[in-house]
């Protein structure tokens, strides 16, 4: 018998949640996730509050993403790496360094005359000293070090820290470059600097305020984090990261942030309380808030808490961070994580870094090269999340910063959505089995992968790609928009995702209007609307194993 019981209204409020039933009794081993604050805009000191250590005991927090408090003295700095260590040990704390000081700041000049953020060869990221490296790796509380927002600074080419004068490149440096080509050059740069961390144990992560160039970063061996709430389409982020660790074996971590198109903090306690439903049932291995005490302006309102001289208040942020972590995790544990998803929905693209940008205020630069511009082809995904969304998510942008795309339009976290994951165009058979709709959109897609595809249209998924994708035989029988019969399933050629053909093909793998559905194993996960407010989730689980499904 299928058993389902809805996990979430709004406990916090006191709120009821509707047709609530038992707990589904679920035979697997809870799967824990660490949970955490990032502390942005805080100075990165919390270790000398008297108040810190309180806090965290408060919150229950065991993550903290620190933002680097470095000093221009090498021996200083060593010394703040030490401090934090012994503190975060004597709080039961795991540290992640972030450094976002380069996207900011021209140059960062040591007492040895050494620039750690520009370098000989014109590149302008952030690279620590190889003793600091060695001292990091003695760290015995850091699970590594965090880039933050790097493939905003690589598409921007470091325009914000750079002002006026000539924009420099960020880790790779696409001149000379294809592009057909730079998903595999800009992997090889990020895997260099990974790599002179590694050599002292030090792992690297990211943070993303653009749902692109996750699957660099995960092939290159980083952890790929989305930014959540923010600008972005929350759902649609997460299946662009969740693909990427799946597809190359990475941690899938999730950082709700509660900057947004109308400053901050820029959503509401409902948004920040969807958004963080949303994290913990998508499966991520961690999930840790921007931020913990940025009270923007000044204005007295605070993050998770306010800082009042020499202690702190918990704002209604706050208050939901509490509930979730000691009420609602503790009495909705989570038995699967993101490893278990059955996708229904695969999207398969080379990298190219389009998020919608020809619309943007931002510039229409990919992979920060003047020369490269937005086209047809890269732009070719947008239309297959406004088909998977029901047209909820716009055709020509996945982020606010879209402003053609979101002319006044309040920002919201749901979008429908049914079992949808994104991997690259390297993806193997493991990833793809049991897909039922396969899309193959951008610029290229490897032997291998197109191999894959083709068996599993022959055991019966239906694809649907850009006619330069196909198989040379199929598109001699599709053309550039026929569909053709291939053993159990089909190929459909589109030169746009918004044809009717396609239309009417996708019609049968969409959600209810109200709905985002993924299974996980034998568990189902419903986040629905509450009263048609998008900003308000309800998550409900169903077990599967009685061979029904939901």
């Amino acid at each position: 018998m299928i058993a389902a019981v809805v996990l979430a209204l709004y406990s916090a409020t006191g709120q009821a949640a509707p047709d609530a039933a038992p707990p589904v009794s679920l035979e697997q081993e809870t799967r824990p996730m660490r949970f955490g604050f990032d502390d942005a805009g805080s100075g990165g000191s919390l270790h000398l509050q008297p108040w810190g250590a309180r806090m965290v005991q408060e919150f229950g927090f065991d993550l903290w993403v620190q933002h680097a408090n470095d000093e221009k003295t090498v021996a200083g700095t060593i010394d703040g790496i030490r401090q934090v260590d012994a503190w975060a040990g004597a709080n039961n704390l795991s540290v992640v360094r972030n450094l976002e000081g380069p996207n900011w700041i021209k140059e960062w000049i040591d007492d040895q005359g050494r620039d750690w953020f520009n370098h000989p060869d014109g590149r302008h990221f952030q690279r620590y000293p190889e003793e600091i490296i060695a001292e990091l790796g003695r760290c015995s509380h850091l699970l590594g070090v965090m880039y933050d927002e790097v493939e905003h600074m690589q598409n921007c080419r470091n325009m914000i820290a750079n002002g006026n004068v000539p924009w420099k490149p960020w880790v790779y440096d696409p001149a000379g470059d294809r592009l057909e080509d730079a998903a595999d050059r800009f992997t090889e740069a990020v895997r260099e600097l990974a790599d002179t961390y590694a050599e002292h144990g030090v792992p690297l992560f990211t943070e993303h305020v653009f749902p692109v160039l996750f699957h660099g970063f995960a092939r290159g061996g980083w952890t790929a984090t989305p930014k959540i709430l923010k600008e972005s389409w929350s759902p649609v982020y997460i299946a662009c990261a969740m693909g990427a660790a799946l597809q190359y074996g990475t941690e899938f971590w999730v950082t709700p942030d509660l900057w947004g198109v109308s400053g901050y903090p820029g959503h509401s306690v409902d948004e920040y309380r969807s958004a963080l439903l949303l994290a913990y049932h998508m499966g991520a291995d961690a999930v840790y808030t921007e931020n913990l005490a940025y009270d923007d302006e000044g204005k007295g309102k605070g993050s998770l808490i306010l800082v009042t001289g020499d202690d702190y208040r918990v704002t209604e942020y706050g208050e939901v961070t509490k509930w979730f972590r000691h009420e609602y995790m503790p009495e909705n544990p989570r038995r699967y994580s993101f490893r278990d998803v059955r996708p229904r929905v695969a999207i398969v693209r080379r990298p190219d870094a389009c998020w919608g940008q020809a619309t943007s205020w931002l510039g229409d630069r990919l992979f920060g090269n003047d020369d490269w511009p937005s086209t047809p082809t890269t732009e070719a995904w947008l239309g297959i999340w406004h088909l998977l969304t029901r047209g909820v998510v716009p055709v020509d942008g996945l982020s606010w910063h879209t402003a053609v795309a979101h002319p006044g339009r309040p920002q919201q976290v749901f979008c429908p959505l049914d079992g949808v994951v994104v991997y690259d165009d390297r993806v193997g058979a493991e990833r793809l089995e049991g897909v039922e709709l396969i899309f193959l959109t951008g610029l290229g897609v490897s032997a291998p992968t197109l191999e894959a595809v083709a068996g599993c249209v022959r055991e019966g998924a239906t694809c649907i790609a850009l006619p330069h994708l196909l198989p040379e035989d199929v598109r001699g029988e599709t053309g550039d928009d026929g569909t053709l019969a291939d053993g159990e399933g089909r190929w459909i050629a589109a030169p746009t995702f918004l044809a009717p053909h396609v239309r009417k093909a996708v019609t049968p793998f969409l959600p209810p209007f109200d709905t985002i559905r993924y299974r996980f194993g034998d568990t189902e996960v419903r986040f629905r609307t509450v009263d048609g407010d998008p900003n308000r989730l309800a998550v409900s689980l169903r077990d599967l194993t009685g061979g029904a499904d939901g």
